[in-house]
Parts: C-alpha cells; structure tokens; sequence
C-alpha cells in the first residue's frame, strides 16, 4: 500500500508552499497554479477511494453466505468502510480557512473531520493549529499529546506541543520538546521552526546570546523566514547592538516591501532613528 508515500507527499508539498506563503515574498500566479494542482490531486484521490469502497463491499457481499453468517458479514462490512469526507473536507476546507485566517470557521470544519477520523494525524495538526491562533492552548496542547500518542516520532507536534508550553509559560518542557527535534529530525521545515520557537523563548527569557544563535540558525536554514529576521534585529536593538540591529532589518525591508513583518522593522527604524526609511524597489 502507498497510501502513507501519498500522504507524506502531499505534506511535504503543502509545507512548502507555507514556507514560500510564509515569506511574502512569491509569485502570485506560480502559487495558484500549484494549489490547483495539488487540490486537483487531492479530489482524484479522493473520488479513488470512493471506487475503492464500493467494490470492498462487492467483495464482502460474495462471502455474505459463508460460514461467518449475517452478523459477521455486516461487522465485517463495518470494518471494511472508507470514510467519504476526510481528504476533501479537512484538507480542502480546513486547510483554506486556516490559510484565509478564518480561524472560527477552520475549527468547526476540523473538529467534525477529527469527529468523522478520530486518529488521523493531519487532521488534528490542522486542528491543533487553528486553537492556537485563537489562543485556546489548552485545547491545542491536547490535541498535540494526542497526536504524539498515535505518532511518537511526528516532529511537527513536537514543534507545535512546545509552542503551545512556550505561550502558556511552560519553558522546560517547551525547550524539551524542540530540543527533541533539533536532535532527531532530519526534516528542514521542522529543524526551522524548532530553531525559531527556541529563539522565541530565549528571547522571552531574556537570554539574548542564544536566542540570537536560534534565530540565526533558522536563517540559515530559511533564508526567506521574514519573521526570524525581524526578532533578530530585535535581539540586536536590546543587546545595545544598534547598527546589527538596523542592518538585519533593513535587509528584512528590502526581502519584501509589502510583507507585515517588513512593515514592523520599517516602524521599529523610524522608532530608533527617528527618520523615514525609504524602501529600495
């Protein structure tokens, strides 16, 4: 079976386009055109496993008058179903009112998905995801510890698991968890945003040395993440390292002159030197 390769796939390119969205800085067109076809993936996939379904039951129906009987022939069906709905109601709608930051909507469309697929991975990273933008971390950290319940080794719930301990001022058990995955994940997305949620912390707590270290890690590894950027020239401004600081956010400026974060270093500049800083086209 290569269900599990289609799904790893499907992560792995829907990831990248949230690092490419993430960044502000992307061709419009090229983006859309690759969601089209990603989405249209998806609904072949998913109008596959329908096919599937029905001719399960065919098959079921040809030992209907064997020695299980009745009762048995209908559990076995039971067992036997494929569910209609997850692929294009978790990933199509879920994922684009997250995207669309229609949070509310994200989670009433998540939930009944987790309701219909109780133990699928995706489903409740999704769901996961829109609590925390709606600042319901209890409800996220559960949703993370389930997940790693059913998938020890998933990386992104461990990021997310110490994201969610980091924002409700749990830091031990947050560095634990990103540590975890700095030390056994070989996968680039989830290395990054370990080394930014560490950075965030070390930062929160004051420890500018190594909180410049993670962000500078995940720089290294994103080049485009806009936001590592902007706490970096932070840490700079609040270590008396004013011209590191005005530097690094320039450079944030002129990666994308219309992305929110480019917007908050011009702010934080015209804040620290007092003057208009004119972005370069």
């Amino acid at each position: 079976m290569k269900s599990e390769d289609f799904k790893k796939d499907l992560e792995k390119e829907i990831e990248k386009l949230n690092i490419i969205l993430d960044s502000g800085n992307f061709n419009l067109k090229l983006v859309k055109e690759k969601m089209e076809e990603i989405y249209k993936e998806i609904i072949g996939m998913n109008d596959f496993l329908i096919v599937m379904d029905e001719k399960i039951k065919s098959l079921a129906k040809k030992i209907k008058n064997k020695k299980e009987g009745k009762k048995g022939f209908e559990n076995f069906v039971k067992t036997m179903h494929i569910s209609k709905v997850d692929l294009t109601t978790y990933i199509d709608r879920g994922w684009n009112f997250l995207m669309e930051e229609q949070y509310d909507d994200a989670i009433k469309v998540l939930e009944k998905a987790s309701s219909l697929v109780p133990d699928d991975v995706k489903t409740l990273d999704l769901l996961g995801w829109a609590y925390i933008n709606k600042e319901r971390y209890d409800d996220a950290m559960i949703i993370f510890q389930k997940v790693i319940q059913i998938d020890p080794e998933n990386s992104i719930a461990k990021n997310n698991l110490g994201f969610v301990c980091f924002k409700k001022g749990i830091y031990g058990e947050a560095i634990e968890h990103l540590t975890y995955v700095l030390k056994n994940s070989k996968d680039k997305v989830a290395l990054m945003y370990a080394n930014f949620y560490l950075g965030l912390i070390y930062k929160e707590r004051e420890m500018y040395d190594d909180a410049i270290k993670f962000f500078k890690n995940t720089i290294e590894i994103g080049p485009n993440h806009v936001e590592a950027y902007y706490n970096l020239g932070l840490v700079y401004f609040l270590t008396g390292r004013e011209k590191k600081g005005i530097t690094t956010l320039k450079e944030l400026i002129k990666k994308n002159r219309f992305n929110k974060w480019a917007q908050k270093a011009e702010l934080k500049l015209k804040e620290i030197t007092g003057e208009e800083y004119e972005k370069e086209n």
